[in-house]
């Protein structure tokens, strides 16, 4: 699998986040003016539910990230949807609960350049 399936270009950045029970992410957008059109997250460690928010329909869509699953974020996801997770110790998905352990987020973009 080549990167052009995902990326116009290489991403440049590589943000890697560590999780423990109890910690989550504010729902967000990622930085328009700051990164190309495609993020892409992989998913490591421990199960958790990211919550998706549609920024005008207010509309929420719970996924469950489970580990090794790869998000990405182009379009649509990437610009009208906020993504977050909620700082909990447990998640419960389609009826089905999911303690939290330490999970680790690989984040891959590629930087704009800002003319000097």
């Amino acid at each position: 699998m080549g990167n052009k399936q995902f990326f116009r270009e290489l991403p440049d950045q590589l943000i890697v986040n560590e999780y423990l029970p109890g910690q989550g992410i504010a729902p967000h957008v990622d930085c328009e003016p700051c990164f190309e059109g495609t993020v892409a997250s992989i998913s490591l460690g421990s199960a958790c539910v990211m919550d998706f928010t549609h920024a005008i329909r207010k509309e929420k869509i719970p996924v469950l990230l489970e580990p090794c699953s790869l998000v990405v974020l182009q379009g649509d996801s990437r610009y009208f949807w906020t993504h977050g997770i909620a700082g909990r110790k447990a998640d419960v998905f389609e009826g089905k609960p999911f303690l939290r352990q330490r999970r680790v987020s690989l984040t891959f973009r590629k930087t704009i350049l800002q003319a000097t």
